[in-house]
């Protein structure tokens, strides 16, 4: 059964990062003005989420770039080193 590799487009990495922002910022302002734990540390969470974007943001873009005589494989291992640590 063949793999199908879809390719991740930075922009929609970008948005997802940026919609995370949005909802921690509110979750933040949310937990303060109530008073409650759980929204701050569901902001928290969804903090992290933002982190692990960031990561395989950044590991998409440099994976883009082309190969060389030095890297013969180019950066794709990059993908591979973001999912370990996202």
């Amino acid at each position: 059964m063949p793999k199908h590799h879809h390719k991740v487009s930075a922009k929609n990495l970008f948005i997802a990062i940026v919609l995370n922002i949005i909802i921690t910022i509110a979750q933040i302002i949310g937990g303060l003005v109530s008073g409650s734990l759980a929204l701050l540390s569901d902001a928290m969470h969804n903090f992290s989420d933002v982190l692990s974007l960031f990561i395989a943001y950044g590991a998409n873009r440099l994976s883009g770039r082309p190969s060389s005589s030095e890297k013969t494989l180019g950066y794709h291992r990059a993908k591979i080193i973001a999912a370990l640590y996202s």
